[in-house]
C-alpha cells in the first residue's frame, strides 16, 4: 500500500491482548467497592493501621494489580472502597494513564456510575477511593433471578444511562459487560471499572479451554475488552469511541434477554471471526422480546460504527419508547482543524533613536528568545538530539525574523498596501504560534515527544512573502470579542498540531476535540473548516478511518462555504485516500478526483495542494492495479511539490517513495529511494524510527537481492534496539531479512533473523498481526529445519488469521505468502498432489502483485513458487510405485 503524504505513526494493529487469570471477576467487583464478593482470604496479613488519611476496616480482596480495602475517610466521614495498585505491576506511563483516567471519572456524578472520590499517590502507590457499594455484579444478579424481561431490560437501561453520562464526560468504557455493572442492595444499578487497574492483571498467554465467558482480554494499549463483548473495531485494534460501548452494551443485553450471546465463539479467535463477519445468531424461537427491541439491538450490533445509533441516548430511547432526549450534536465529539489568522496588532512605530523596523529582532519574544532557548536546552539535555533541534529552531527563528523585517520595510518604503502588510503579519503570527506551541510542548515533555519530527514539520515562514497566498487568507472577525475568541482557538489548534507532529496523538486529539467544540460554538466558518481538517488528519494518524472520513467530509463542506479552496482541496485529497485506498471504493474515489484537482488548482498556493492531490490519486490508481496511471500521477506530484515554497520535507520524502514504487525504470527507482532517504536522514537523523522504516522499505525495491539483504542487515539491528517490544515493523524487518537470506542460501542467517521476530512483538499484546507474523516466521523456520509438519501447521495457522482480516486490502499479499509456505511444506512432506493447489494460488496472487508493483521479494517468491509448482506437478504425475 502506498504512503499517504502525512507521515503516519505505526498503524494500530488488529486484535489485542491477554487473558485474565482466575479471580478476574472478583477483582472487578472489588474495584467497584462491592462487599462480600468472594470467600474469606486465608492467611491475610494484618490490616495496615492507616493508609494516608484512610483507616482500613476490612480487606475486601486482592489480585495481581493490588489490594482493595473497605476504609473510613475521616475528612468526609464516610465509608469508601480503597484500592492500592501495586507499582511493580504498572509501568510508569501506564500509572500516569490510570491516574488521568481515574481523575476524569471522578468528575462524573451520576446515580448510575460508581463514584470515584479521590485519586493520588501514597508512598509511591496509586490509590483509588471509590463509592462503597454493597451488592453483586449484574451477572450474579441475573443468575440469582428469576427476573422477568421487563426487570432485566430496566436494569440494563439504568446501566445505559450511566454509560451515556460517561460518554458526555468524554470517557469510553471499552470493557462493558455484566461483570462491570453493580446492582446494589438498594436496587440501584451502577457502571464501574472504566479501564482502571486492568492493564497488567492478565497472564502473558491466553488461557486454553474454558467457556467464552471466561475470556477476558486486556492489553497495554487501547485494545481493552472482553472478546465476547468487544466491538469489531476493538477486535481489529482500531481506535474506539462511544459507539464501541454501544455495541458491547447490545451484546450484553441480547444475552440477558435471549439467554445466549448474539455471536458464536468459544475462543478469542472464533469469537473475533464471528464478530468481524457479522454472523448474528437468530434469537430463540420461543423468545418473547418485542420486535422493536430486537430491531434496536440489531442496529446497535452493526459492524460499522456509523450504522449504529448516533449515541447511547438514541439507543435507550429505541429500547424504551419515551419523549426523545435532545441529541448531542455529532460534530461536538470530533471536529477541529488548522488555525486561521486572528486579530494581529503589531505596532510598527519606532522611537527616534531606533533603526527602521528594528523591532523585528524581538518580535519572537515569548516564543523563542534567550530565556526560552535556555529552558528548552535544559529540558532536552540527555535526549538524543538537543544540538540538532536547537540549531534547527535557531535557523527557523532567523528566517521568521527576516520575513518580519522585510514585511515591515516593504511597507515603510511604500512598496505594499496596508492590506498586504496585515496579511503578511497574520501569516507570520500563525507561524509564531506554531513555534511557541512546539517549544512549549517540548519543554514540558522532552522525552515523550518526537522533537526531530516536530522541527521538520514546522510551517516555513518564507511563504508569508507571497502576496497571492497571504491576500487569499480570511481576515479576523471585525467584532473584537469574537476576534479574541478565534485567536484563542487558533492557539489551541497550534498546540494540537504540535502534539500531532510530536507523535503524541492522544494529546493532539484531546486538544483538537476541545478546540472543535469551541470553534463550532463561535460559528466562524473558516475556523471550523480548518478545525475539521486538523481533526480529520489526526484521526487518520490514529487509524480511525470511519470518523476521519466524516470529519473530512464536513471540513470540505465548511471550507467550500467559507471560500477556502486550499482547505477544501486538502480535505478532499485526504478523504480521497481514505475512500479509495483504505476503504477500497476505487470507483467513488476516481469519480471525485476531477473536483479535487479543480479545487487544488484554485488554491492560493497551488503547488502543494496539487502535489497532495496527485499523490493520493496515484495511490488510488495503485490500489486499482493501474500501474501506468499511478506512475504518471506520482511523477506529477513530485513536480508540484518540488515547486512549492511551503512543502513539508517529510511529505516530499513520502511522495518520492511513492513515485519510486510505481516507476518501471530500476535506476530511476533507486535514485528516488535514495533521495527520499537523504531527506529523512537530513531532517530526522539516521537512527530515527521513520528513517529506519523507510530504509527497510527501500530494501524491498532494490534491484539486486544481495543489496537488499545488505540494507536489512544494517537496518534490522538498529530497528531492533530502538523499537523492540513496541513495533510491528521491527519484526517485519527480521522476517524480510530471513526471506532474502534463505533465497540466497544463507540458512543460518535466516534462522537467526527468524528467532528475533518474537522479540519485536509489542509487550502484552497478542494481536492478529502479531500472530500472523509469528506464524509465517515459524513456518519458514520449520522449512529451513526440514520439519515439514511443523511448517504446515504454522502456515495453516497463518491462513486462519488472514481469514479474520480479509477486509484489509493488503491481505491478498499475506495470503500469497501463507499459501506459498503451505505448498512448500506439503512438498517437503512428499504430498505433491496436495501441494499443487496452494502453490497455484500463491503463484496467481504473486503474479498479480508483480503487475501492480515492482517489489523485489514478491518477484523472488514468484520465481521460487513456480519452481516448486513444476516440481509438485512432475512428482504428482509419476505413476505410483
Amino acid at each position: 500500500m502506498m504512503l499517504p503524504l502525512d507521515p503516519l505513526p505505526e498503524p494500530t494493529r488488529p486484535g489485542s491482548g491477554r487473558i485474565d487469570g482466575p479471580g478476574a471477576d472478583e477483582q472487578t467487583q472489588s474495584l467497584a467497592g462491592a462487599a462480600g464478593t468472594g470467600p474469606p482470604l486465608a492467611g491475610n496479613p494484618p490490616l495496615p493501621r492507616q493508609i494516608g488519611r484512610y483507616y482500613p476496616l476490612e480487606r475486601l480482596g486482592a489480585g495481581g494489580m493490588g489490594i482493595v480495602y473497605a476504609a473510613y475517610d475521616p475528612d468526609l466521614d464516610r465509608k469508601v472502597a480503597l484500592k492500592l495498585l501495586r507499582p511493580d505491576r504498572t509501568e510508569g506511563h501506564a500509572a500516569a494513564r490510570l491516574l488521568r483516567e481515574a481523575q476524569a471519572q471522578a468528575r462524573i456524578s451520576h446515580p448510575h456510575v460508581v463514584q470515584i472520590h479521590d485519586t493520588g499517590l501514597i508512598d509511591g502507590e496509586l490509590f483509588l477511593a471509590m463509592e462503597f457499594v454493597r451488592g453483586a455484579d449484574l451477572r450474579t444478579w441475573l443468575a440469582r433471578g428469576p427476573h422477568g424481561l421487563e426487570a432485566r431490560l430496566q436494569a440494563f437501561l439504568a446501566a445505559g444511562r450511566g454509560l451515556a453520562a460517561a460518554h458526555d464526560a468524554g470517557l469510553v468504557h471499552r470493557d462493558f459487560k455484566p461483570e462491570n455493572v453493580m446492582v446494589g442492595d438498594d436496587g440501584r444499578v451502577r457502571v464501574t471499572d472504566f479501564g482502571l487497574a486492568r492493564q497488567h492483571d492478565a497472564p502473558d498467554e491466553p488461557r486454553r479451554g474454558g467457556t467464552a465467558l471466561d475470556l477476558v482480554l486486556t492489553a497495554s494499549g487501547d485494545q481493552i475488552g472482553t472478546p465476547a463483548y468487544m466491538s469489531p473495531e476493538q477486535h481489529l485494534g482500531l481506535p474506539v469511541d462511544a459507539r464501541s460501548d454501544q455495541f458491547s452494551f447490545c451484546v450484553a443485553l441480547w444475552e440477558a434477554l435471549y439467554g445466549r450471546r448474539p455471536f458464536r465463539g468459544d475462543t478469542p479467535v472464533t469469537t473475533a471471526a464471528a464478530v468481524l463477519k457479522g454472523e448474528l445468531l437468530a434469537p430463540p424461537a420461543d423468545a418473547r422480546v418485542q420486535p422493536a427491541i430486537e430491531a434496536a439491538l440489531r442496529r446497535g450490533l452493526s459492524g460499522q460504527p456509523e450504522q449504529r445509533f448516533p449515541d447511547m441516548p438514541a439507543l435507550l430511547a429505541a429500547l424504551e419508547p419515551k419523549p426523545p432526549r435532545a441529541r448531542r450534536r455529532w460534530f461536538f465529539a470530533g471536529v477541529v482543524g488548522l488555525a486561521t489568522a486572528g486579530g494581529l496588532a503589531l505596532a510598527l512605530t519606532r522611537g527616534p533613536a531606533e533603526a527602521p523596523c528594528s523591532g523585528s529582532a524581538t518580535a519572537l519574544a515569548g516564543a523563542w528568545d534567550p530565556d526560552r532557548r535556555a529552558a528548552l536546552a535544559g529540558a532536552l539535555h540527555g535526549t538524543d538530539a538537543p544540538a540538532r533541534v536547537l540549531a534547527g529552531l535557531d535557523a527557523w527563528a532567523g528566517a521568521w525574523t527576516e520575513g518580519h523585517r522585510d514585511a515591515c520595510l516593504d511597507h515603510q518604503r511604500g512598496e505594499q498596501s496596508s492590506a498586504l502588510l496585515d496579511g503578511r503579519m497574520r501569516c507570520l503570527e500563525r507561524r509564531r504560534k506554531a513555534l511557541s506551541a512546539a517549544v512549549t510542548a517540548l519543554a514540558a515533555d522532552p522525552a515523550g515527544l518526537d522533537a526531530a519530527q516536530m522541527l521538520a514539520r514546522l510551517p516555513q515562514p518564507a511563504i508569508c512573502g507571497d502576496p497571492d497566498y497571504v491576500l487569499a487568507d480570511v481576515p479576523p472577525p471585525e467584532d473584537p470579542a469574537l476576534a479574541r475568541a478565534v485567536e484563542a482557538v487558533e492557539a489551541q489548534l497550534a498546540g494540537a498540531r504540535a502534539h500531532q507532529h510530536g507523535d503524541d496523538l492522544a494529546g493532539a486529539l484531546a486538544q483538537a476535540e476541545a478546540a472543535v467544540a469551541e470553534a463550532h460554538r463561535l460559528g466562524h466558518r473558516p475556523l471550523l473548516a480548518e478545525a475539521l481538517l486538523t481533526l480529520g488528519t489526526i484521526r487518520m494518524n490514529l487509524n480511525d478511518p470511519y470518523t476521519a472520513r466524516a470529519d473530512l467530509r464536513e471540513a470540505l463542506a465548511e471550507a467550500v462555504q467559507a471560500r477556502r479552496d486550499d482547505l477544501a482541496a486538502e480535505a478532499h485529497a485526504r478523504r480521497l485516500y481514505l475512500v479509495g485506498v483504505l476503504g477500497g471504493d476505487v470507483a467513488a474515489a476516481l469519480d471525485a478526483a476531477p473536483l479535487m484537482l479543480a479545487l487544488a488548482g484554485r488554491a492560493p498556493e497551488p503547488h502543494a495542494a496539487l502535489g497532495l492531490a496527485y499523490n493520493n490519486l496515484g495511490a488510488v490508481h495503485d490500489a486499482r492495479g493501474d500501474r501506468s496511471a499511478a506512475a504518471a500521477a506520482t511523477a506529477r506530484a513530485l513536480v508540484e511539490m518540488t515547486a512549492s515554497p511551503q512543502q513539508d520535507p517529510l511529505e516530499l520524502g513520502n511522495a518520492m517513495i511513492n513515485a519510486a514504487m510505481t516507476t518501471e525504470a530500476a535506476d530511476e527507482r533507486r535514485a528516488r529511494l535514495r533521495g527520499a532517504l537523504a531527506l529523512f536522514t537530513d531532517h530526522l537523523g539516521p537512527h530515527h524510527r521513520i528513517t529506519l522504516d523507510r530504509q527497510q522499505l527501500r530494501a524491498q525495491y532494490e534491484p539486486d537481492p544481495r543489496d537488499a539483504l545488505a540494507v536489512l542487515a544494517d537496518t534490522c539491528p538498529r530497528y531492533h534496539e530502538l523499537a523492540r517490544g513496541t513495533s510491528v515493523y521491527c519484526g517485519e524487518c527480521w522476517h524480510d531479512l530471513a526471506h532474502f537470506a534463505a533465497l540466497l542460501g544463507g540458512s543460518r542467517q535466516a534462522g537467526d533473523a527468524l528467532a528475533r521476530v518474537a522479540d519485536c512483538r509489542r509487550a502484552g499484546e497478542a494481536s492478529p498481526s502479531d500472530e500472523l507474523l509469528q506464524a509465517k516466521a515459524t513456518a519458514l523456520a520449520a522449512l529451513l529445519a526440514g520439519d515439514g509438519a511443523a511448517a504446515l501447521a504454522a502456515a495453516d495457522a497463518a491462513l486462519r488469521v488472514i481469514d479474520t482480516l480479509r477486509a484489509y486490502p493488503w491481505m491478498d499479499r499475506e495470503a500469497a505468502q501463507a499459501e506459498m509456505l503451505r505448498g512448500r511444506a506439503l512438498l517437503q512432506l512428499g504430498r505433491h498432489a496436495e501441494a499443487i493447489g496452494p502453490l497455484e494460488r500463491a503463484s496467481a496472487a504473486l503474479l498479480q502483485e508483480r503487475a501492480s508493483r515492482p517489489a523485489l521479494l514478491p518477484e523472488l517468491w514468484l520465481e521460487r513458487t513456480r519452481e516448486d509448482l513444476a516440481t509438485a506437478r512432475a512428482a504428482a504425475s509419476e505413476p505410483s510405485r
